[in-house]
């Protein structure tokens, strides 16, 4: 498979060497967010914000291990079940990552990478914000001393497309 991007150690060639890991970057259309279409293009996006945001090398390379399986396995996402639990394409990511990787923070980090968006999306859909706030406080509890490594990874995946930064700033300002 050509990767618009290029892989920088044995891990990440590993990784995308991997068969599901080929089919899940080569899934996707262009939608709203995702105009880039499949989700190798987004995580090309991405990794250029990881070099923006990263504050050490170490921090990159986690970054961009974070970046690498993200979204990747959107295309497993069974359509008729609700996209929870096991059926959620971060799930799913941290499932094929654990093969991988023995960080536990950064797996966590990838299971939750959607979580401040939902609860954002909690808000908007419902207008029940104080709700909202909860889901998103709840996670920030839950990330601890790892919510700044978070907020890195957030950033670099929001920039991207044409996401709105709202949900970004509407969490950031909850961290503050």
């Amino acid at each position: 498979m050509q990767l618009p991007f290029p892989t920088e150690d044995d891990l990440e060639a590993r990784i995308v060497a991997d068969p599901a890991w080929q089919e899940g970057a080569r899934w996707g259309e262009p939608r709203l967010g995702h105009p880039e279409g499949s989700v190798a293009s987004h995580i090309s996006e991405v990794l250029a914000n990881v070099d923006r945001h990263a504050i050490d090398e170490d921090d990159r390379a986690r970054l961009r291990l974070a970046a690498l399986v993200h979204d990747t396995f959107k295309y497993q996402v069974d359509q008729t079940k609700p996209k929870t639990g096991d059926n959620h394409h971060a799930m799913l990511a941290r499932r094929f990552a654990e093969g991988y990787l023995d960080d536990p923070d950064l797996l966590d980090v990838i299971e939750l990478h959607d979580e401040a968006y939902n609860s954002w999306g909690k808000g908007i859909r419902s207008g029940d914000w104080a709700s909202a706030e909860d889901r998103a406080r709840a996670l920030i509890d839950r990330l601890g001393s790892r919510l700044p490594f978070y907020l890195r990874f957030y950033r670099a995946d929001n920039q991207t497309g044409s996401k709105s930064q709202e949900p970004l700033e509407w969490f950031e300002e909850l961290t503050s």
